[in-house]
């Protein structure tokens, strides 16, 4: 049984680590082996999935350069590795038809990392709570998820988006696969230059399949980036131009939208009401009720009334129609005045009452409907 770990220093060009140069045999040959394919698996766009969790406290400064490999013979072994690595739960592994390896290195901050390793077994287990948004593609073998929307299985080496905020249960054939993990605060701070407001979780649509041209601008950036990224030497500046323009190539690669959820409920304890709050933002459109919302989310409707009075201070009731409003103000500020008509704006956000609608929308916003529209 042969198994490794290394940190830090790898120089893949050179047979030696220059933080220690005595080092030898398969420890340093796993090493370069794992070194390289870091930069070869990113850069041509190879393989896919297995998210990484939050950091453990303390956290490192979130530009802190990391390089970290791992590598083993023994499934059990590299099990055991892999759930420590992914901060994972209930990891279960058994051999496949090949004689198995496993290989897995990181390199990058906690901004952004980039990740890649090949496991020749079965693997099933548990991703716990992140807020990173997390970015994947399998060359070789498949993942299905499992999670509390539904579930995703990953469609040869095409990218996808794993689930965020939420912890979700994987099973993964003999693969070797390819992983971009990035901080929430940094994605949603570069999605803020896009949508113009304030920086707000960044609602993916994980069904989407990224279009031709897309998926081709996103492969050729990350190809630039990656020698960027995993190497030591880059200096900060530099790091966090290729970072960003990895992130800018993402929000081009899937579609998406801000979702404005207070930050009381983007924690893992209020899981359920911040996706409560998602479902309202993605069908105000219709006549939803609170029934509707707790039974999406698998609550209890008192439960709902409950937490989103002390976490949102308004009754679902009441929070539905603020969205609503916040819907009907976007649409007025980017109407035309001469062919805009405030009622059926107010109409299509399901307000039917537009005496009752003006007031509430005077109460929320400090002007009338018209003077938002005569803007």
């Amino acid at each position: 049984m042969t198994s490794t770990y290394t940190t830090q220093g790898l120089d893949p060009t050179t047979s030696r680590s220059p933080a220690d140069p005595a080092r030898g045999g398969h420890e340093r040959d796993d090493a370069l082996d794992l070194a390289r394919d870091l930069d070869a698996g990113l850069a041509t766009g190879l393989a896919g999935p297995t998210p990484v969790p939050a950091p453990v406290p303390p956290l490192p400064p979130i530009d802190e350069f990391h390089r970290d490999a791992w590598s083993a013979t023994d499934v059990e072994e590299a099990r055991e590795q892999l759930e420590v690595a992914l901060g994972g739960r209930r990891f279960r592994a058994r051999p496949g038809a090949e004689p198995f390896s496993f290989r897995f290195a990181t390199a990058g901050d906690r901004r952004l990392s980039l990740q890649t390793g090949t496991f020749t077994g079965h693997l099933q287990g548990i991703i716990p709570w992140s807020r990173d948004y997390v970015v994947s593609w399998f060359p070789t073998g498949s993942v299905t998820i499992d999670y509390p929307k539904g579930h995703l299985t990953s469609v040869g080496g095409r990218p996808f988006l794993t689930p965020t905020e939420t912890s979700y249960s994987f099973a993964m054939t003999p693969h070797r696969h390819s992983i971009v993990q990035l901080d929430a605060g940094f994605l949603e701070d570069v999605a803020a230059t896009r949508h113009g407001g304030p920086p707000q979780r960044v609602d993916f649509d994980h069904a989407a399949v990224p279009a031709d041209d897309a998926l081709a601008a996103w492969r050729g950036v990350l190809a630039e980036v990656t020698p960027v990224v995993v190497s030591p030497e880059t200096g900060a500046s530099d790091r966090l131009l290729a970072q960003t323009a990895l992130a800018e190539a993402l929000l081009d690669l899937f579609p998406w939208r801000p979702v404005a959820v207070p930050a009381e409920l983007r924690t893992e304890r209020t899981r359920r009401l911040r996706l409560a709050a998602e479902y309202v933002h993605a069908y105000v459109d219709r006549a939803i009720s609170s029934s509707d919302i707790a039974a999406a989310v698998d609550m209890h409707p008192r439960t709902l009334q409950q937490q989103m009075q002390e976490y949102l201070g308004a009754s679902p009731t009441r929070f539905v129609r603020g969205v609503r409003l916040d819907r009907v103000r976007l649409d007025l500020l980017h109407g035309d005045p001469r062919t805009t008509l405030v009622s059926e704006v107010a109409t299509r956000w399901g307000f039917v009452h537009l005496g009752r609608f003006s007031a509430a929308y005077v109460a929320r916003f400090g002007e009338y409907p018209r003077d938002t529209l005569a803007r």
